[in-house]
């Protein structure tokens, strides 16, 4: 199993897509859940995802059992919030552990929040999402965002530790998303990506999406056709 904290440092080749951003408010087969509650980033842009991504849903969608939709939490997060959240993380380990050498909490924080360096959701290329299953949002076994170490690692996609109606909820999403060609991010069940750094390693793909830094935005957003 490969962790985000394991490709820190990697050199990864690049074969960069100069695609926008596009709202997945205008794609009519998945939910947007609004009250952005679960997430750290308010930013308008939340729902934004890179054109490929918008379309690998929109074919992912049609896999799903006639009573399931997808619920989007989070897309694009810009560069800064995601720097804010791992470095609140990286003090309260920090501060909770003062002995604990600085390399080895980079390693325990980086596995469930990127450093910058190698986050998804900054690309646009990274997705939150879960499932609604007749008309309700569906209990994964975890609540979405759940930290790992809080939960005993129920938040991995392969947890055993969960019921059996979970775990069929888990096998569908997963089944939908792979088959278009996201990745999973194995302590995460609700977090899948495509074109950036953790998909390639995974994939041996160069990286299709960079970082886009929160002045840049504006350009990708009113520049997309979809």
């Amino acid at each position: 199993m490969i962790l985000l904290s394991d490709i820190l440092g990697h050199k990864f080749k690049e074969d960069l897509c100069n695609e926008n951003l596009v709202s997945l408010r205008k794609l009519n087969c998945v939910v947007i859940d609004e009250t952005m509650s679960q997430v750290s980033s308010k930013s308008k842009y939340f729902c934004y995802v890179r054109e490929s991504v918008y379309s690998m849903l929109n074919s992912a969608s049609s896999l799903l059992p006639d009573n399931c939709q997808f619920l989007i939490k989070e897309g694009y997060r810009p560069a800064s919030i995601q720097q804010d959240s791992f470095d609140r993380i990286f003090k309260r380990y920090k501060t909770n552990s003062p002995g604990l050498d600085d390399r080895v909490i980079l390693k325990r924080v980086s596995e469930y929040v990127a450093p910058l360096g190698v986050a998804g959701h900054p690309t646009g290329g990274a997705i939150d999402i879960t499932l609604i299953v007749n008309g309700e949002e569906a209990f994964m076994g975890t609540r979405f965002n759940d930290e790992p170490s809080e939960t005993n690692n129920r938040t991995y996609m392969s947890s055993l530790d969960i019921g059996k109606e979970e775990k069929e909820n888990r096998k569908v999403l997963s089944e939908a998303l792979s088959a278009v060609g996201f990745i999973n991010y194995p302590a995460e069940w609700w977090h899948w990506s495509f074109g950036d750094k953790y998909w390639a390693c995974i994939t041996n793909n160069p990286v299709k999406y960079c970082t886009i830094l929160d002045n840049e935005i504006r350009n990708l957003t009113h520049a997309s056709t979809l």
